[in-house]
């Protein structure tokens, strides 16, 4: 591929400009319509797995950021079969933030709720709470999304922030295009590779909330192949903001029961170049972290939770006569132990394995189809033990086998037709004993599920500076493993009982929606433009724990809760974007987003997804570069929200006001290898109150960056 790069325009003398400033005069961008399709389907002849792509060489030959993820063939961000965002490594520099939720703040589209100094939960289009379900999270294509609770411990990922070549966010049901549980929508984080890019760095944070980290990254590589390692760490002080009370009133409380944040990585990635074409990689990462996360599922609203996680990843990338073919096996293996605030070792805890092996092959028949196919099998294994003086441990057991296909037909010069179909085929049995003191009669947990997915996108161009895009998808989130096979029943030591209970024969909740999306750039003011509307529906949506009548179980008062499908909701909403830079060095990014959900009334009853995140949402980021100094600032302002705190407690939503948030950078390089920055955020006040659980605090980071 990157022979073929350099013969396409790399040693030719092509100017490029990057995605940021797109100008008439430079890069494909600047191109005839005819000649940038042309250059997609010699890329799309030879198509590539996203391990083994040289982004760098095709982002300067696009003038744009390029993607593989949504079909497997390299395509430039504005022509993908997908509403795609591609966060850029200058985007996340100029941040200023070291976590990877803050930066995804900038997204319209996206709400960020924060519970805690390091626990984050990210919702996409109105579908906002914590333990966020609809939002399939990867790393290079590794799910770190957790099937427990089926979200995303952002506190606990094995990533390097100054080790990101580009975020990709999808918004929309995306599942037969990236699989299982892309309900709603997808984030794809994609490091710097270990064959193509040079990226040695090193990072040293200090800041507020008496935070420390330090961070390395180093790749090695020659003809053989490359190998990247990474270790980090943080250690930080939690917010001191009070703790909502138990009446559902915002009252202050002692803070106590907290533990201070942690977090550790390391991580070894190799890619070893075996034959001209044939690529073979393998991946370690371990990680550790103690996170005061949201808890909503339980008596307290918070609980302390000590999460150990490590993988094995394995694969080859072959180029041949069938076609590319690739193959990837992962095995996640995730420890996790919560417990409830203040309440000392009262708890739970469960063990997670999640292997997962997939082959595909992509390949073309004439000039104007490409094709991809692929087979997919995974195993989820949940394993609980409770710390409780009632001691149940479940152990239950899913196999999935999953087949998929995608279909790119370019019509013509102008317009491109994508189809992708999936099937998951579910199967679940208990492999120990489940529970046996539970009041529901679930002794046998065999029980199966099947659903297709699928995703139709038709995108026209009808001049060099316009794009159309129309979608629909239909996505299919599998109940979480708790869903389905948790079991806990709490003594509360004064002759009453609750029995908190998983169900086996919940059906898997269907996401579909329609979408159409324009964009437009504008050379005149070197800027982009991007608008977006939506509809979307759902059904089958579960709630955790629902509460059945008062039963006599002996001498003691028993309060039955199981997981159901409680129904239905809709939203509908849409973006507008204008993001652009002038060769002066002045940068700009002004966004608003709208998003209206409705849901039906158990589902409001017991979720309230429709009052959970703010209808609207304004962002303004702007930016200056001059020499060896670069200023950034962003200005957020979210309407209000009514979220449900806690689901056991009965009462009403905790209702916050609208608020603005500021946040900003200031950066200057030192030399030809240093930055010093200092970056804040919330700066225009101390505390704010953005969601049911603990305020937010100002922060203030001094970070120094060495790249070598």
């Amino acid at each position: 591929m990157s022979n073929f790069l350099t013969t396409a325009g790399l040693r030719g003398g092509m100017s490029v400009s990057p995605a940021s400033a797109p100008r008439k005069s430079q890069g494909l961008c600047s191109l005839p319509l005819h000649s940038v399709m042309a250059a997609i389907a010699m890329l799309a002849a030879q198509p590539v797995h996203a391990q083994s792509m040289d982004y760098g060489a095709l982002q300067q030959l696009f003038g744009e950021p390029v993607t593989t993820s949504a079909t497997g063939t390299p395509q430039r961000v504005s022509d993908t079969p997908a509403n795609m965002t591609i966060i850029t490594a200058d985007d996340i520099r100029r941040s200023g933030s070291r976590n990877i939720p803050e930066v995804l703040s900038r997204i319209p589209g996206l709400d960020i709720l924060r519970s805690g100094l390091n626990a984050y939960d990210v919702g996409v289009r109105g579908y906002q709470q914590a333990t966020q379900p609809r939002m399939l999270v990867l790393i290079d294509g590794r799910q770190v999304f957790l099937d427990d609770y089926s979200r995303t411990d952002w506190s606990n990922l094995p990533v390097n922030i100054d080790d990101i070549r580009q975020i990709e966010v999808v918004k929309g049901a995306s599942s037969a295009l990236f699989g299982s549980n892309a309900a709603s929508g997808v984030i794809n984080i994609i490091t710097y590779s270990p064959i193509y890019d040079d990226n040695i760095v090193v990072n040293a944070t200090v800041g507020t909330q008496r935070q420390r980290s330090v961070d390395a990254s180093v790749t090695l590589h020659g003809a053989w192949g490359g190998l990247k390692l990474s270790a980090g760490g943080l250690d930080a002080h939690e917010f001191d903001t009070p703790r909502p009370l138990f009446d559902g009133n915002i009252t202050p409380e002692t803070p106590g029961g907290t533990e201070p944040p942690t977090h550790r990585y390391v991580s070894a990635r190799s890619v070893l170049a075996a034959a001209a074409d044939l690529k073979v990689n393998l991946e370690l990462t371990y990680t550790r972290s103690v996170t005061n996360l949201a808890d909503t599922t339980d008596f307290n609203v918070m609980g302390v939770q000590h999460d150990k996680s490590h993988s094995v990843r394995a694969g080859f990338d072959w180029d041949g006569e069938l076609g590319s073919i690739s193959a990837n096996s992962y095995l996640n293996h995730t420890r996790l132990t919560i417990f409830e605030t203040g309440s000392g070792d009262i708890g739970y805890g469960s063990k997670i394995n999640l292997f997962v092996a997939q082959l595909q092959d992509q390949f073309k028949i004439g000039t104007d189809h490409t094709f991809r196919v692929g087979l997919e099998y995974r195993h989820r294994d949940y394993r609980q033990y409770n710390l409780q003086t009632i001691i149940q441990k479940p152990h239950l057991v899913q196999d999935f086998l999953s087949l998929s296909g995608t279909w790119i037909w370019n019509i013509s010069n102008k317009a491109v037709f994508s189809n992708a179909i999936r099937y998951d085929r579910q199967k679940m049995h208990q492999a120990g004993q489940i529970n046996t003191t539970g009041l529901f009669d679930y002794d046998d947990y065999r029980h199966g599920n099947r659903e297709i997915s699928a995703n139709s996108v038709l995108t026209y161009n009808p001049t060099d500076v316009d794009n159309f895009r129309l979608a629909y998808g239909r996505g299919v989130m599998i109940p979480s493993l708790m869903q389905s096979g948790y079991s806990q029943i709490i003594d509360l030591g004064i002759g009453y009982l609750i029995d908190a209970e998983g169900n086996p024969l919940l059906k898997p909740t269907v996401v579909q929606d329609v979408s159409m999306d324009y964009g437009r750039r504008i050379d005149a003011i070197g800027s982009v433009v991007k608008t977006s509307i939506f509809y979307e529906w759902s059904r089958d949506i579960t709630a955790p724990f629902v509460f059945d009548d008062l039963i006599l179980l002996g001498d003691q008062l028993a309060l039955p809760s199981y997981a159901r499908n409680v129904g239905s909701s809709h939203g509908w909403g849409g973006e507008v974007q204008v993001k652009g830079e002038h060769r002066s060095g002045v940068r700009w990014d002004a966004s608003y987003s709208y998003a209206r959900v409705r849901d039906g009334d158990r589902v409001r009853e017991l979720l309230n997804y429709q009052n959970s995140a703010p209808r609207h949402h304004l962002r303004l980021i702007l930016g200056y570069s001059t020499g060896a100094w670069e200023f950034d600032g962003s200005a957020h302002y979210v309407t209000s929200t009514a979220m449900i705190r806690n689901r056991l407690d009965g009462n009403p939503p905790v209702r916050t006001g609208g608020y603005v948030s500021l946040s900003g950078r200031i950066g200057r390089r030192i030399g030809d290898r240093f930055t010093l920055s200092l970056s804040g955020t919330n700066l225009s006040q101390k505390e704010t109150r953005v969601s049911a659980f603990p305020a937010i605090e100002r922060q203030l980071l001094v970070s120094l960056t060495g790249k070598f």
